[in-house]
């Protein structure tokens, strides 16, 4: 059921360990066996105990070092400490490392035994607590997600049913565990991703520190704070006029323009407004649609590229944006009055180019 690793410098611990795990009933596996703590440490990732059995001292890394370096690279381990010696300090810094029991040479058979099976039993009771604790996480999340589409429609009514219905389950479970806050702090970090898919980032973190109330009634009280803080943020955002996310949304294009696919809802994303929005607006300020702004931009970079490169026309149809030739040379005429290779051999006769008549 767990696996084991054996940490000592003596052949027949070894031997004699291996012996009281087979007999023990537990399903134990010895997974690995070492020397001295520097090759256990070599071996930790390859053999992944859940218990490891160790001696104190030993040649290399002796078995507080190991200890102190194994919990360093894998969390979860228990720790059982053999030694030879009834010494307090090497008990009280095992205590410190959080070690499971601190048992003395030569090992009585029934007390490792005993040993064994508590630790065992402690690492039950952890998995159902990490599967408890994954599932209530798991039930939260539709529920994060609901909350983060009204926080960014800034629809604070819905924002607070939604609210409330994460806060009664917060409620529910408060008596099976003392770390409401952690679940609380999961919701908004499940925001904060759900909108930075919209590419939308809150000035300040909220989902992140380690300062939330444990209890339940504590971190539903900063949960609604971090909410409210949010919806507040989301309508300044809003409120710095059409004028700002234009200027934006321009230079989003004119740095994006080459991708094809390009589109009024992929600008509106990056800026972190609605697609209408944007589409409303860019209409006001520029006095011409998005699509009719992109095709000008893009035609304006061929016309560069015409005349400044040797590249073919195909090529700069690629670079600015279309993989259809015949569609980029339609546009170009209708903008210019002349084909691409056409406005490209006025200008190397010499002759000024005079627009479409």
């Amino acid at each position: 059921m767990y696996r084991v690793m054996i940490v000592d410098d003596e052949h027949m611990i070894h031997l004699s360990l291996r012996k009281l795990m087979e007999s023990s009933g537990l399903g134990l596996t010895v997974a690995g066996e070492a020397e001295d703590g520097a090759e256990a440490l070599a071996m930790l990732d390859e053999c992944s105990p859940d218990i490891v059995v160790t001696d104190i001292r030993m040649p290399e890394m002796d078995g507080l070092s190991f200890i102190e370096a194994a919990q360093a690279k894998r969390s979860g381990i228990r720790f059982i400490i053999l030694s030879g010696y009834d010494e307090f300090e090497y008990a009280r810094r095992a205590l410190r490392y959080g070690v499971s029991d601190f048992l003395l040479k030569p090992v009585d058979p029934e007390q490792f035994t005993q040993t064994l099976r508590r630790v065992c039993e402690q690492l039950a009771s952890s998995e159902k607590d990490f599967r408890d604790r994954h599932r209530r996480f798991l039930a939260l999340q539709p529920l994060a997600r609901e909350l983060a589409g009204h926080i960014w429609s800034a629809a604070e009514d819905k924002a607070a049913g939604t609210l409330e219905a994460i806060v009664k389950r917060l409620a529910a479970d408060a008596h099976n565990s003392e770390d409401s806050g952690a679940y609380a702090q999961s919701v908004i970090a499940a925001v904060e991703a759900a909108l930075e898919e919209r590419n939308f980032r809150f000035e300040r973190a909220r989902g992140a520190g380690a300062d939330w109330p444990a209890d339940a009634e504590g971190a539903a009280d900063r949960l609604r704070q971090a909410v409210s803080a949010m919806i507040r943020e989301i309508r300044a955002s809003r409120n710095l006029g059409a004028g700002h996310y234009i200027r934006r949304a321009v230079r989003y294009m004119e740095e994006h323009y080459t991708r094809e696919e390009l589109s009024l809802t992929e600008v509106a994303h990056a800026l972190g407004i609605s697609v209408p929005y944007l589409s409303r607006s860019f209409k006001e300020e520029m006095n011409v649609t998005f699509v009719q702004h992109l095709t000008r931009l893009r035609m304006a970079k061929a016309r560069e590229l015409l005349a400044d490169t040797d590249d073919s026309t195909t090529e700069i149809a690629l670079q600015v944006g279309y993989s259809d030739y015949p569609h980029f040379s339609k546009t170009f005429k209708k903008m210019y009055g002349l084909t691409p290779t056409a406005y490209r051999k006025q200008l190397r006769s010499g002759q000024a180019y005079r627009g479409p008549e």
